[in-house]
C-alpha cells in the first residue's frame, strides 16, 4: 500500500458536518461528525465518500486524517480535516490529473481589478453583468466548487447561530445550474470545455430605483485559468434553454432506470421459456 500524507489549510466551519466538493453536484455534506471527503485521482470523482471507502479503512476509523492510497490501479483520497479539503488532493501527484488552476479575481468598472490568489478546482466560473443596455461590465472569476463549499458552510452557519450572512452574496451562484451540468455534452477544443449561461435579473440602486440586468454565468474545465476568456463573445445559451436541456437529461435518465427491470425480466422470462 502506498499512502501519501496530504498537508491543506481551508476553512473550517463551526458545524460538525463536513462540507465536500462533488464533482456532479459542486458541494455535498458529509454523512457524520467523522465524515469524508474523497477524490479519486484516476476517474476524477469528488464526493462525501458515497461508497463508503474512506470510512471502511481500519487506520483511518475515529481519526482526523488526510492522504491517498493505491487501489486497484487508482489512486484515491481520503480527508476529513476541513470542508473542501478534497479540493487540496488536486495538487497530490499526478498534479492536475483532473481539474485545473483558475483566475481568482473581481472587476469593478472605473477600478484595478481585485487580484486574489489562484485557486484549484474541477472547474473555473465566470459571471459578467452589466445593465441591460450594454453599461459597463462587473466581471466576477473563481473556483466554482469551492464557491459552493463556502455557500454551503456559511449558510449552515447562520442557520444554526445567526450569525453568518456572507451566504447572501453567492445566494446568485448557488441557484444557477452547476457547471458539471452546462459543460456536460460540450467538446474540448484544444483541451478545455466552455459555455455560458445568459439570464438577467432586476437589481436596485442606492435611490431604490430598480434596474433591468443582464448577466452571464461562465464555466471552463481544462487548461489553467480558462476563466480568463470567458466573456460576452464566447458561446452561450440562454438559462430557460439550459434548464429544459437538464429536465430532458433527468427524464431520460429516469426513464431508462425504470425501463432497465422491465428488460431483465423479459430476458429471464424469454430464457426459461426457450
Amino acid at each position: 500500500m502506498s499512502r501519501l500524507v496530504l498537508s491543506l489549510v481551508f476553512i473550517s466551519s463551526a458545524t460538525f458536518a463536513r462540507f465536500c466538493v462533488h464533482d456532479q453536484k459542486g458541494s455535498c455534506l458529509g454523512h457524520d461528525i467523522w465524515g469524508w471527503c474523497f477524490h479519486n485521482k484516476t476517474s476524477g470523482r469528488f464526493d462525501c465518500d458515497d461508497d463508503g471507502f474512506c470510512a471502511s479503512q481500519e487506520q483511518l476509523k475515529n481519526k482526523k486524517s488526510s492522504g491517498c492510497f493505491m487501489r486497484a490501479n487508482s489512486s484515491v483520497c481520503c480527508c476529513n480535516e476541513a470542508d473542501g479539503c478534497n479540493l487540496g488532493f488536486i495538487q497530490v501527484a499526478p498534479k492536475y490529473a483532473f481539474g485545473q488552476q483558475c483566475t481568482n479575481s473581481i472587476e469593478f468598472p472605473g477600478e484595478d481589478t481585485r487580484q486574489f490568489r489562484p485557486c484549484d478546482d474541477p472547474y473555473c466560473y465566470s459571471i459578467l453583468s452589466s445593465d441591460e443596455d450594454g453599461g459597463p461590465t462587473t466581471v466576477i472569476r473563481g473556483c466554482h466548487s469551492r464557491k459552493l463549499v463556502l455557500h454551503n458552510m456559511f449558510k449552515a452557519e447562520d442557520a444554526e447561530f445567526k450569525n453568518n450572512t456572507k451566504w447572501k452574496e453567492t445566494e446568485q451562484l448557488a441557484s444557477l445550474p452547476v457547471c458539471s451540468d452546462v459543460l456536460r455534452h460540450e467538446p474540448s477544443i484544444n483541451g478545455t470545455r466552455r459555455l455560458c449561461v445568459d439570464f438577467s435579473y432586476d437589481q436596485q440602486d442606492e435611490d431604490g430605483e430598480v434596474i433591468k440586468m443582464k448577466s452571464r454565468f461562465c464555466c471552463c474545465d481544462g487548461a489553467a485559468r480558462c476563466n480568463d476568456n470567458l466573456l460576452w463573445g464566447t458561446d452561450g445559451v440562454t438559462l430557460q434553454e439550459m434548464e429544459e436541456t437538464i429536465k430532458q437529461r433527468r427524464v431520460a435518465v429516469s426513464a431508462a432506470i425504470q425501463f432497465s427491470p422491465f428488460i431483465l425480466i423479459a430476458s429471464l422470462i424469454g430464457f426459461l421459456y426457450f
